[in-house]
């Protein structure tokens, strides 16, 4: 495959009918660097071009009579049986056309020539563009530790377990906590009465006698 004789074919080869250019340049894909010493079997050609090898032989036939093909040296293919010989052809490679303007090597990108592309406009109020980060790593702070020495690091939430005291009891004891213990619920002078209702202690406020 020769890219010299292929780009040819595409670009420069002139006055080519439309219907053989699929032939031209399935010719070109077997010359060398000079467009010499193509000898692909009509059966090839055909397979390439998607046509019969009856359509495959007119169009030879054509580009050889427009002066773009001409027979080359046929010792390329001496080795091959005289019935399967193919014809061996050499592309006309020093006719060229002229390109229109618009198609200009820089006028549009080429294989090969990736285009850069634009840097993008930002028009958006500097408000809203967001900052650029310095590249310096943010600091992330350390979860504290949950022991320290030994010993688990006491929390000021109260247990899952605590219980506030009633309302009543806070009243009785005059917005103090009750005192905890085994005998937290009776009268601390009258034993088996009970603290916040205690008989003896209500009938001496009234004046009685306990």
């Amino acid at each position: 495959m020769s890219v010299e004789a292929v780009s040819w074919a595409l670009n420069d080869a002139p006055d080519v009918p439309p219907s053989c250019l699929a032939v031209l340049i399935a010719l070109a894909n077997h010359a060398d660097a000079k467009g010499a010493a193509a000898y692909p079997s009509q059966e090839r050609l055909a397979h390439y071009a998607r046509k019969s090898t009856r359509s495959v032989r007119s169009d030879l036939a054509t580009l050889e009579r427009l002066g773009l093909i001409r027979r080359g040296d046929q010792r390329h293919v001496s080795q091959l049986p005289t019935d399967r010989r193919p014809v061996v052809w050499n592309l006309a490679m020093e006719r060229r056309r002229t390109a229109p303007s618009l198609l200009e090597p820089l006028s549009e990108p080429q294989s090969g020539r990736p285009t850069e592309l634009p840097e993008p406009v930002d028009n958006r109020p500097e408000a809203d563009v967001p900052p650029v980060p310095t590249g310096r790593k943010q600091a992330f702070k350390r979860p504290e530790a949950r022991f320290q020495t030994g010993r688990k690091q006491t929390s000021a939430e109260p247990p899952l377990n605590h219980q506030e005291p009633s309302r009543r009891a806070r009243t009785l004891s005059g917005g103090a906590t009750p005192p905890t213990g085994p005998r937290a619920g009776h009268c601390s002078r009258h034993r088996g009465s009970p603290a916040h209702n205690c008989g003896p202690c209500r009938a001496e406020r009234l004046g009685g006698v306990a």
